[in-house]
């Protein structure tokens, strides 16, 4: 059973998944990547072994509002939505966090340790960096890029918009490509337009430094289960590097893309590996 929500504390929206919904049963919160949206944990979540499961849209994604004018999508950004949101449930959650998803949910956990009881990283070495000495031509890029901001892409059909995703990401599974497609559209007169905000797209202004990350991702206090994809996008060396930096955590490998938890394959063997890492909790 799948039901969408509104939360009017964070403004976010989202999916919830199983029998007992996210008020009768402390759920685990599943943020997702860059572009995706809470379709991109659909094949996750109905794996069984989950009392309550809840995948967001982040700001800018799927059914959430964009960033009011004058904002960005720096990665610390997020912080404030998903705070919020946390804040609504009566004890600390459980994270599960993809890609860039896992870089909001390391600010969220470092800066508000009292609202999470754990966090597992799917592919997610942490946020993207700028060398100190880049940081101008960085800030540069990102102000430049901010004065030639473009309208949504139209498509004909839902068809094109899917054929279009699955160019870029031709490793996510069938039906979670489609409904993760469909989340991301809205009529727009005789055809569709993708409902993120372009402004996702824009070059930085800022990012965090190596160091920056190194004190940020030292700062989370909660135990991390760190999963790498074999065949996904993360060196092993960034990963081992990364990883280092938390206080409590255990990294694995997993055969898998970078989308390994839309992967029919995959999915039940990452669900099972991540309800045993937060049973012995």
């Amino acid at each position: 059973m799948v039901a969408d929500f509104y939360c009017e504390a964070s403004g976010l929206a989202g999916q919830k998944w199983g029998a007992n919904s996210a008020e009768d049963r402390l759920p685990v919160v599943a943020l997702h990547g860059w572009l995706d949206n809470s379709d991109s944990f659909r094949l996750l979540a109905q794996q069984p072994g989950w009392d309550a499961f809840v995948a967001l849209d982040l700001p800018g994604h799927g059914a959430s509002p964009w960033k009011p004018a004058g904002a960005d999508y720096a990665i610390w950004n997020y912080t404030g939505e998903l705070s919020r949101h946390l804040s609504t449930y009566a004890a600390p959650v459980h994270l599960i966090a993809h890609s860039m998803g896992g870089s909001a949910a390391l600010c969220l956990a470092a800066a508000f340790p009292e609202l999470v009881r754990s966090l597992v990283l799917i592919d997610s070495p942490g946020p993207i960096i700028t060398p100190e000495n880049m940081l101008a031509k960085q800030l540069r890029q990102g102000v430049e890029a901010s004065y030639e901001e473009k309208e949504p892409r139209r498509m004909a059909t839902t068809e094109d918009a899917v054929a279009v995703r699955k160019k870029a990401t031709p490793r996510v599974g069938e039906a979670v490509l489609e409904a993760l497609v469909l989340r991301n559209l809205k009529p727009a007169g005789d055809g569709f337009v993708w409902r993120t905000d372009p402004r996702l797209k824009l070059a930085s202004k800022l990012r965090l430094t190596e160091s920056q990350v190194a004190g940020l991702m030292g700062s989370v206090e909660c135990p991390v289960l760190a999963i790498r994809a074999i065949n996904g996008m993360i060196p092993t060396g960034l990963f081992e590097q990364r990883v280092a930096y938390l206080k409590q955590a255990k990294a694995v490998d997993l055969a898998g893309y970078h989308h390994l938890h839309t992967e029919d394959d995959v999915a039940g063997p990452l669900a099972s590996m991540i309800q045993e890492f937060q049973e012995t909790l």
